[in-house]
Parts: C-alpha cells; structure tokens; sequence
C-alpha cells in the first residue's frame, strides 16, 4: 500500500504514554484516509455523549493516500467532537501538515487525555516527543509558530485556544485556520502545538501513469476559469463583484442584502491597491493566497471580508485586513466571530466602529463571553432568535436565500452552518460542474447528496476543498490507482462518500441531534410575499428536506433506514 503508512498513532497525554498500531486495510478501502478515517476513529473511540472538552474526546489528524504526490493534495484533516456545536467535525487543514504527516509514515495521529502542564508534541522521522510548552503558553500563533517552525509544519493554538473559546481553531503554518472550536479542544488538554516532520521519499507506485494524470489534472485546472482565472488571479476576493451583481452578500446579519462597497472589496482592487505575491500550499498550481508585499500581510479570504466588512456594513478595508490579522494570530474563526458581532450590532444602535471592532475582537480572544459563539451567547441575554446558525455554526456570506440548494447544504451537513460539506454556490452561481436554477428547490435533493458524498471523498483523499472544480470520481480512481496500487472503482469512491457521510449521521443522532435540527434561521423564512418573494416557503423547503431524506435511504425523520445501513456495512 504505497500511499499509506500503515501507521496510527495513540497519545495520551495525561499518562505520557506513545503507542503504535496498524492501519488496517479494511479501514482504508471502506474510509480512505483524512475525513473518513478520521470519523471513523472518532465512531470507535468515543461516546457522541461525551463533552467535548473533556480528556476523554480526542483530536485526530489524518493524513490522505495523495498527500504529497498528486496537486492541491499537501494538506491534512482534523477530527474531533466540536465543543461550539456538539456535532462531529471534521475540517481540511491546508499547507503542508499532512504531507509531512505522510512523509513521517503517519495515517493517523490520535491525541487523547490531558496534559499535567502546557505541552506540544513534536513528530520526526521514527521519533515522537511530548515536550514542555510552559515557553510557549500564553504566545499567539505568531510567535508560537516563529519559535517551532524550524522544527517542521507547524499546528498550534493561540490565546483563544488556550483560554477555551468556542470559536478558536488551530492555525497551520501561519495561514491555515479552521472552524468548529477545535482549538478549544487543544486548550482543555494543555496541548499548544502539533509540529511534523518526516524523511521519507513520497513516491507514486506507478509514475509514468501518475505523472500522465498530474499533466491532465494540471490542464483541467488551466481550462477552469473559476481556478485559473478566478483564484489564481485574485483568491477567493474573485467572487466579490459576481455575488454583489447576483444580490447574494448579505449585511447586517441576514436582515439585509446588497452592499454599496462591494467593488472596493473586490479581487480587482485589492490587486490594483496593492503589491501583492503569490503564496501556495506545497504542490499547488493556483497560489490562490495573496501576501502583500510591503507588510507580509494575506490577503484575507472572502470570508473575513464578509464577516468584517459586507455583515458589518463596514467599508473600510484597512479595519477589515487588521481584524483578520487579530484572527489569525488568536486563532478565531472569522465567520463566527463577525456574526457575533452582527447580531451585537442589531441589539444596540449605529455600527461597530474600526477601533470598536478591534478592541472587540481582543476581548473575544481573551476569553470574552462572546466567543462562545452567536446561539450561546445570544441565548444567555434572550436573544436567540438573532443568531444565523445551523447546529450552532454560524452561516458563512452566501444569502440562501438566494442559493437554495446552499440552503438545503446548510440544513442537512453534519457540521451545522458549514458551506464547505457542499459547495452548492459552484453550480448555482458558477455553472460548476453543471449550472442549476439557484432559485428554485426543485431537483436539488438529489443532486445535493451525490455532492456531498464527492466532498466526503474529496476530503477523504484531502484534496483542497477547491479541487471540485476540477477533480471528480473518475479521475479520483485513477489518480488512486497510479499512486498507490490500490484499484477503488469511481462508483465504490461515491459509496465510501456516502458510508463516510452516513457515519457521520449516526454519531449526530446518537448525540441528541433530530430532523428539528435540520433546518435554518427563522428570520430566512421570514416575510417571503412582503420581499418581492425572497426568501423560503416554509413548505417548499420542508417537501426538499424529505425528499432529500428519501434519496439518502432515510426515513421521515431523518434516520437511517435498516437496508441503508446494511448497504454501507453500518451499525447503529
């Protein structure tokens, strides 16, 4: 199995112990690698009962059978019960983790327990450490990652972590962040950082089909203008200017839509405002992230310009690239803590002002009441009804409204208020893979659930999530193939996705989840005839969600039916 070590690791911290198992290939070919290991694991090891800040949840880093080899393929998958939402959560950390992870002879790397003091965990070639953090406690990303990185690729937690914010994630060589509160996981267990580095030589088991194919994905790539035009040009700062024309931005926390700075926002005049440099993930054709050059900043990702800027209905871009800088170094997620915010900003007149909205950000990541995110927050003072979450995540800047199979992705992903289970803005607003009426409900549910079966797969192998433009099932397969000698035809690829997705199912319902929380923001089925007919019909949107239980195999309340489970070799 030459994409795969073999290899899975246990650390618990609170024993010190290091222990080495096989990696099964039975759990590679019904999981792959990355997210479905990952989930996989996290099924097995723990109760879905369990708090997630307690010793007994682990964090679980999984590496992919591409990772290393193929384009757009160097990143890893953290694993773990989300302490924000409660759900599972996985999340596609990029850079160059997980091919160090694979070039260390690592699948899965399974941290448990709780640590006496602050530590990190230090990966070399035949080697694992837990050493003494107690130097780097208290540091942000920055200096954390400053202080390790000749050591390896670097995972680490900032303040936010530390102090168990909810919405606090690990950063991944100093760009890469995540969602779900998974750096608060890191903080209960007084772990600061994963650093990795491997030695050994990542090679194809066939290279000359191999290198074929990495020319054909590399083509497919120059011939998708969404990578080659759009993210390569501009990062995700691309869609700005299409969203605004389409209405699809919403601003001042879902009660409104439109911006009137949207093109001082965009790609085009980052770009012309600044100097700017490519900056790429190991193996990566695109260098979708921007740094300009006079302040070594990134660009922020149209996340950040979303949540700081459209949703706060702030246009100044300075304050916008400083609150992403505060994000960054204490490791917040920027969606959550920008629809905090928006909701804050509801309760009390005017707008958070540009210093305002830095000395909040500071308060947050300190450890302020507000970074446990918007539904907990806004419970504690009775105002729930402000929060713009599915699951307890907060939504991202895509208006469903406006996108209506986005809108079902919302309502059934595992993760809550994710749009990266299934990116359904690709097809309703881009025409990628195939362009559907971003309108309508109508034959959305089944084409909703092959979509997030492929992103399942997709993570799985830990592709970057932007690889859907370009890579499908088929290619996939041979792509396998050609690396690893392991043969996985396109149709077994889907039902791994599919089993994966399943799986995931399984632990939310036995952790309490219902078909009560498929759903979205009351205020997203508000006043539909008042707005000209924006918005969702309660019914329409309850026929998509059972037709959408239909085509997974499920039953009208959202559980897997027997034949379903016996189908995928699942037990509940």
């Amino acid at each position: 199995m030459d994409g795969w070590a073999g290899k899975t690791i246990y650390i618990d911290l609170g024993s010190g112990s290091v222990k080495t198992f096989r990696t099964e290939e039975s759990l590679i070919r019904k999981y792959l690698g990355g997210r479905g290991i990952g989930v996989k694991l996290l099924s097995e090891l723990t109760d879905p009962d369990n708090d997630p800040l307690s010793p007994a949840n682990p964090l679980i880093f999984t590496s992919g059978p591409l990772s290393g080899l193929a384009p757009m393929a160097s990143g890893a998958v953290l694993t773990s019960k989300s302490p924000l939402t409660g759900t599972i959560f996985s999340w596609n950390i990029s850079g160059d983790f997980g091919r160090e992870l694979r070039k260390a002879r690592i699948d899965a790397l399974i941290i448990a327990g709780k640590a006496e003091r602050p530590s990190y965990i230090e990966i070399g070639e035949g080697n694992i450490e837990i050493l003494s953090a107690g130097q780097l406690w208290g540091k942000n990303i920055r200096a954390c990652t400053e202080a390790l990185k000749e050591k390896g690729s670097v995972a680490c937690i900032g303040r936010a972590g530390e102090k168990q914010v909810l919405i606090s994630s690990f950063v991944v060589d100093f760009l890469h962040s995540g969602r779900g509160g998974l750096g608060a996981v890191a903080g209960s267990k007084m772990l600061k950082a994963v650093v990795v580095r491997g030695e050994a030589e990542l090679l194809p088991s066939d290279p000359d089909r191999f290198r074929e194919l990495e020319t054909k994905v590399l083509k497919l790539f120059d011939a998708s203008p969404v990578l080659s035009k759009g993210l390569a040009n501009y990062g995700t700062c691309a869609l700005v200017k299409l969203l605004d024309y389409m209405n699809l931005i919403p601003t001042r926390n879902f009660s409104r839509r439109g911006t009137s700075f949207a093109d001082a926002f965009s790609g085009e005049s980052i770009k012309s405002s600044f100097e700017l440099e490519k900056e790429s993930c190991p193996g990566c054709p695109l260098g979708c992230k921007k740094k300009i050059k006079e302040t070594g900043q990134i660009v922020p990702d149209y996340d950040s310009l979303w949540a700081f800027g459209f949703n706060l209905e702030n246009p100044d871009l300075i304050s916008v690239l400083r609150a992403d800088k505060i994000c960054k170094d204490y490791g917040l997620d920027p969606i959550s803590a920008g629809s905090i915010l928006g909701a804050c900003s509801e309760l009390k007149p005017g707008k958070i002002e540009a210093k305002g909205l830095e000395s909040l950000l500071l308060e947050i990541g300190e450890g302020e009441k507000m970074g446990s995110g918007a539904k907990r927050y806004l419970s504690g003072i009775g105002r729930e009804d402000l929060s713009m979450d599915v699951k307890g995540l907060e939504l991202g800047g895509f208006d469903p409204r406006g996108v209506k199979g986005q809108a079902l992705a919302y309502a059934t992903s595992s993760h809550g208020g994710d749009y990266l289970t299934a990116f359904m803005v690709g097809p309703e607003v881009l025409g990628k893979p195939v362009n559907l009426d971003r309108l309508s409900f109508k034959g959305k549910a089944g084409i909703l659930q092959v979509f997030e079966n492929l992103t399942a797969v997709l993570d799985s192998f830990v592709f970057c999530p932007f690889s859907d433009f370009a890579i499908n099932e088929e290619l996939g397969s041979s792509l396998l193939l050609s690396g690893t000698g392991i043969e996985i035809s396109p149709a077994e690829l889907l039902r791994v996705g599919e089993r994966i997705y399943n799986l995931e199912r399984i632990y939310n319902l036995k952790a309490g989840f219902t078909c009560e929380d498929d759903t979205l923001p009351e205020r997203l089925f508000e006043n539909v005839e008042e707005n000209e007919g924006y918005g969702f019909s309660r019914q329409e949107f309850k026929a998509a969600l059972q037709e959408y239980y239909h085509y997974r195999g499920w039953d009208d309340k959202g559980v897997p039916r027997l034949e379903k489970l016996k189908e995928l070799e699942l037990n509940f």
